[in-house]
């Protein structure tokens, strides 16, 4: 039976589910979920992530990780949560190697990753140091950390509760089965949306629609847990919740369908073979890691980051550096994503006082 043939079934039984389930389903069903598939990233893919487009994001990347955890005494971890198929995750440390082999020789590896197809391309790809593979964040000891934990695309990936106003209400957008094909269907909003909302100052106007990520802010108390001295570094689409829900901005909300290189289309059309989207709530991160005792160093632009931490430094021909703008670029990945760093215990290369 296939994923919408069973995603059909419960509806039958169960009525109208949410959306949550339903993203969930499309994206981590074990069987034929997207990334269980074999998800299709990189060029002539589905859509393409920074490490994809230059070799140079993780060498720049590499030697800010080396700056800012060469003082750091005894094994220095690299945790990458979302980690595929170890595209990232074997570039950094094969230029950690080349830049500085003493730290490359205390260098502890671990790859966080959901899917098993990507867990086996992660034990078959002969990364050295072989990394810790994880299919869990849960399964990171509290305090277990002491260097980086980084994470690309992992929070837009997060299966998300769809919403919409009505009448000055949040009211949930549920997938029902209707006219032969999944559908819409409006129904009350869980009441934790609805306090989430309220309480980052979101007022939905009538017939906005937006998305709210629950395992976001669960997920980032994990990773914070588990730092016990160093920085978490995450790259992502996303906005403070003031621009993520405004009503002029992203009246539609953040939503997206990412199939054969284009971006568009029915979110409830073919579930699980094809990628969905959300942007995340920078503000719920930012809250999280506050609450946990996390420094926030910055929140800016993916372009901006990358230029200032030398990035065109690695660029060695001409093609390279249109690799490289493709990730600056102000009308493209440089302005859509952001990074965020926070940090314990570390500050920008160095031990805190």
């Amino acid at each position: 039976m296939s994923l919408s043939e069973r995603l059909r079934d419960r509806i039958a039984r169960e009525g109208p589910i949410s959306f949550y389930d339903f993203m969930h389903a499309a994206l981590y069903d074990p069987d034929e979920g997207y990334y269980a598939r074999g998800a299709s990233i990189g060029e002539g893919g589905d859509f393409v992530t920074s490490p994809h487009v230059s070799p140079a994001f993780a060498r720049a990347l590499a030697r800010l990780f080396i700056l800012e955890t060469g003082e750091l005494e005894g094994p220095v971890d690299f945790v990458e949560v979302g980690a595929g198929s170890g595209v990232f995750l074997a570039e950094l440390a094969r230029s950690v190697r080349q830049l500085v082999p003493g730290l490359f020789g205390r260098l502890r590896l671990t790859a966080v990753e959901a899917s098993p197809a990507g867990r086996r391309a992660l034990e078959n790809r002969g990364i050295d140091p072989a990394p810790r593979v994880l299919a869990d964040a849960s399964a990171l000891e509290p305090g277990s950390v002491r260097g980086w934990i980084f994470s690309n695309e992992l929070y837009d990936a997060l299966p998300v509760v769809r919403v919409a106003g009505s009448g000055g209400e949040v009211r949930q957008l549920r997938v029902a089965w209707r006219g032969g094909r999944f559908a819409w269907e409006e129904a009350e909003a869980p009441a934790p949306i609805r306090e989430h909302l309220a309480r980052v100052g979101v007022a939905l106007a009538d017939g906005q629609k937006g998305e709210v990520a629950p395992d976001a802010g669960p997920l980032h108390r994990r990773l914070a847990r588990a730092l016990a001295e160093g920085s978490i570094v995450a790259f992502d689409y996303g906005h403070p919740s003031r621009i993520l829900y405004h009503p002029l901005a992203r009246p539609e909300g953040t939503l997206a369908v990412h199939a054969g290189g284009r971006r568009g289309g029915d979110p409830l059309e073919r579930p699980g073979e094809r990628d969905l989207t959300a942007h995340v709530d920078w503000d719920v991160l930012l809250g999280v890691g506050e609450e946990e005792g996390l420094r926030a160093e910055r929140l800016i632009r993916q372009g901006q980051f990358l230029s200032e931490i030398g990035i065109l430094d690695f660029a060695g021909s001409d093609a390279e550096k249109w690799r490289i703008f493709r990730l600056l670029d102000p009308e493209g990945m440089g302005e859509d994503i952001s990074v965020l760093v926070q940090r314990r215990g570390v500050r920008s290369g160095a031990r805190a006082d």
